[in-house]
């Protein structure tokens, strides 16, 4: 009975009226057997069923109730002792029976109240280790749940199919924003966390016990401005938790990803972005291993190198055989002294061979013991910039030989005219050798001026600052003039021309000056690069049709120059139309020129929509150029009478130059013509000399000190029309010729013309805007001059714009 704990619990949690009422109802229970016993052996054991009894009182119900089981036992055992059943009492009874149910009843009341003593010992200590066990798993609980509000990372606890929230930590809140969710459902309390299928998840963990994760997912939480505000990652796990494997709840636990998967994310995009920068900067960063003799690029050298990362790991098949001495030199000495080097050397690409300038530079990387096992660095691919400087390099190079080539074409003229100037002034020449000697000025003068024409025009096309005059005219008509130009080159080298032009007008859309000078720069050429006595051929046809007639609008027409003199090597034909380009030359330089007719004639036919071509069989073996123009219709000729010239007069000229030289001998001129010709050398003279007399016209220069030609001309006008800043009696001259002026309608008003050097469309228009009549560009033709000024002093005409 004390065996069973179950039953020592129950007995020792009864109260005392249940101890004392279970004592009573066991001692009539006990009577009652004893009585039926009695009729069945006639009272020969009376107590023998009150003795077990009182064990189980005295175990069951302490001593107390024990001993009134007892007693009633003992009365009643003693009446059945009692003949013809009367009282008890010691007469007639048995008294040993008595004694031994008295020792024994008294003994069993002792063994059982001990039993119950030791039990209820048992059972207390039972309770406590019960109790420090409920403790410890109380203490377990309390910490297991600090734990989880502790957890890197969010956790929550969900109760049953409804998934009740039991439990959140502190992580959990701050991710939803708010707290207080215990006892609520997560799908309401969480709507942004539970989409369909997490609670799918959920229900599966409560319902069979399977456990899920899931690694960034995505959810929106908060209540930021933008959803990409408010998007966030999230790794969830979930966990059934139960007794006896039936789940009773999920252990939902999880953690905000977000700023790695971002911080990833970036790095990601950093190393596209390093890659993109590598790829654009064509750079390659390696590390060479030592041990292994092989290098490690990076992706980019697949695109620099035109081979794949494992062909490149052993990549010295590529460099140049020449430069590869070089760099296993400057490796060893980086190695020996634990440092750097950096050089440029020649590689090809892998792929098609294509030749590369690579920019090397490297280190070494030093263990802890002091040793070199790795060599690491970058290559750049420089060809472009090793290509420009080349070709900054031969641009050098033609600009000194350009330089040269002008400082010889420059002096050539000088020379005679050097020499002429000095027989002019030791006045020991004849009047023959005079003559002579100004034929030779003026030849020299003449080429100088189209020497500083030739660039200008060069200048201007290569700016697309060329203004073209175009109008429909007959092509053949600028071939006979560029032939009249150079018949004196022709004539003087003895060269045999021979000309094939179309017998009908060849209609082209262009200027006609601007033509003529690429007809005469082709036979220019020609004749310099072709020996004495040689034969140039031009030619002009349709397009296709050698030697026809002319071509009718809407076609095309060639016109062809050839030679048989020295030809054009094939490196230099690719180029022949670059400015300065010219072939080899002896020391001599007897072709002349600065190299730039050619890139003239280039400018200019493209300016007029056509093409032109250079075809050479080689050295020594001639030359041909072809231009190619498109055709119009010419309109119908119109009879043009030509204006009778009226008669011109002397003129009261004013001329002011700063340079005495080139004042004095152009007023020795204009004298020598029939005018009367004041010269000055400064802007202030000038004015005093027009507020004195008002001349009839004014050839300035622009380019004087203090005040230019531009205000000296505003000036002059200001004067001329009576708003000047003359007084006194020095003025009176010149207001009463201004007064005349205005009062003789018949009189011109008083004509500018400009000096310069500088000849650009601009500058003409800056002239026109000062009040000038003419723009001249030094140095100015005589006969134009003389020309202007006829045309100044006619009586009804005005000077030409």
């Amino acid at each position: 009975m004390f065996g069973d704990a179950r039953v020592v619990r129950r007995m020792a949690s009864l109260g005392p009226r249940a101890r004392w009422g279970g004592a009573v109802l066991l001692a009539v229970l006990a009577v009652a057997l004893q009585l039926l016993q009695w009729r069945f052996d006639g009272g020969r054991a009376p107590f023998l069923v009150f003795s077990p009894c009182l064990v189980f009182a005295a175990a069951a119900f302490d001593r107390g109730p024990a001993l009134l089981v007892f007693f009633t036992g003992l009365v009643a055992g003693t009446w059945m002792l009692e003949p013809n059943g009367a009282l008890p009492g010691w007469a007639g009874s048995d008294p040993a029976a008595i004694a031994a149910y008295t020792l024994l009843g008294l003994l069993s009341i002792y063994l059982g109240g001990l039993g119950r003593i030791y039990a209820g010992r048992a059972l207390r200590a039972e309770q406590a280790l019960a109790d420090e066990r409920v403790a410890q798993s109380e203490a377990q609980r309390d910490h297991l749940y600090r734990l989880l509000l502790q957890a890197p990372g969010f956790v929550v606890i969900l109760r049953g199919p409804a998934h009740l929230i039991e439990l959140t930590n502190t992580d959990f809140d701050a991710l939803v924003g708010r707290g207080g969710l215990v006892g609520t459902p997560f799908a309401g309390a969480v709507p942004e966390l539970a989409s369909a299928h997490l609670v799918a998840q959920l229900d599966a963990a409560f319902g069979s016990g399977t456990s899920y994760a899931a690694r960034e997912t995505p959810v929106y939480l908060g209540s930021g401005a933008s959803p990409a505000e408010r998007l966030r990652y999230i790794d969830f796990a979930l966990q059934p938790i139960g007794d006896n494997g039936h789940p009773t709840g999920v252990f939902l636990s999880g953690v905000d990803v977000t700023e790695a998967r971002r911080a990833r994310e970036a790095l990601l995009l950093n190393e596209e972005r390093l890659k993109e920068g590598l790829m654009a900067a064509r750079m390659a960063v390696w590390e060479f291993d030592l041990v292994r003799d092989e290098v490690l690029f990076s992706d980019s050298a697949v695109v620099l190198f035109g081979a794949s990362l494992e062909e490149l790991r052993r990549p010295w098949h590529l460099v140049h055989p020449d430069d590869l001495p070089r760099l296993l030199e400057a490796r060893t000495e980086a190695i020996a002294r634990h440092g750097g080097y950096q050089m440029i050397l020649r590689a090809r690409r892998a792929d098609d061979g294509t030749a590369l300038w690579l920019d090397l530079r490297g280190r070494c990387i030093v263990d802890r013991d002091g040793t070199v096992a790795q060599l690491r660095g970058v290559t750049i691919d420089v060809t472009a910039r090793e290509v420009a400087e080349q070709g900054l390099r031969a641009a050098e190079r033609r600009k000194d030989e350009f330089l040269a080539m002008l400082a010889h074409e420059l002096r050539n003229p000088l020379a005679p005219i050097s020499a002429a100037a000095t027989l002019l002034q030791r006045g020991i020449a004849q009047p023959a050798q005079v003559s002579m000697a100004a034929a030779i000025v003026a030849r020299q003068a003449a080429h100088l001026s189209r020497l500083v024409d030739d660039l200008l025009d060069a200048a201007r096309i290569s700016r697309g600052k060329v203004a073209l005059v175009r109008r429909p005219f007959d092509l053949r008509e600028a071939v006979r003039d560029a032939l009249e130009q150079v018949h004196p080159l022709l004539a003087a080298r003895h060269h045999q021309l021979q000309s094939a032009l179309p017998s009908e007008p060849v209609g082209v859309d262009g200027d006609r000056a601007r033509l003529t000078q690429v007809v005469a720069n082709l036979l220019s050429n020609a004749i310099r690069f072709t020996p004495a006595g040689g034969r140039i051929d031009v030619t002009l046809a349709s397009a296709g049709n050698q030697g026809g007639d002319g071509d009718s609008g809407g076609g095309h027409v060639e016109l062809a120059v050839s030679d048989n003199g020295c030809g054009i090597p094939a490196d230099l034909l690719p180029h022949v139309f670059g400015l300065f380009t010219q072939g080899e030359r002896g020391a001599d330089r007897s072709q002349g020129g600065l190299g730039i007719g050619l890139a003239i004639v280039s400018g200019l036919v493209a300016l007029h929509g056509g093409s032109v071509h250079a075809a050479s069989d080689g050295a020594g073996r001639g030359a041909r150029f072809a231009v190619t123009l498109p055709t119009v219709d010419l309109p119908p000729a119109q009879a043009t009478a030509a204006p009778p010239e009226a008669p011109g007069k002397a003129l009261d000229l004013l001329l002011v130059d700063d340079n005495r030289d080139a004042a004095d001998t152009l007023a020795i001129l204009l004298r020598g013509a029939g005018h009367r010709c004041t010269a000055m050398y400064d802007a202030e003279s000038a004015l005093e000399a027009v507020r004195q007399r008002l001349p009839d016209a004014c050839i300035l220069d622009i380019g004087l000190p203090g005040m230019d030609g531009y205000t000296l001309a505003r000036e002059i006008r200001a004067i001329a029309a009576g708003t000047g800043g003359s007084s006194g009696a020095d003025a009176a001259g010149s207001a009463d010729k201004s007064a005349n002026r205005s009062a003789n309608n018949s009189a011109p008003p008083i004509v500018l013309f400009a000096l310069s050097g500088y000849g650009r469309a601009e500058d003409r228009e800056r002239a026109t805007a000062a009040g000038f009549d003419r723009h001249f560009v030094k140095p100015v033709s005589p006969d134009e001059l003389l020309g202007a000024l006829a045309a100044a002093s006619a009586p009804t005409s005005p000077a030409a714009p």
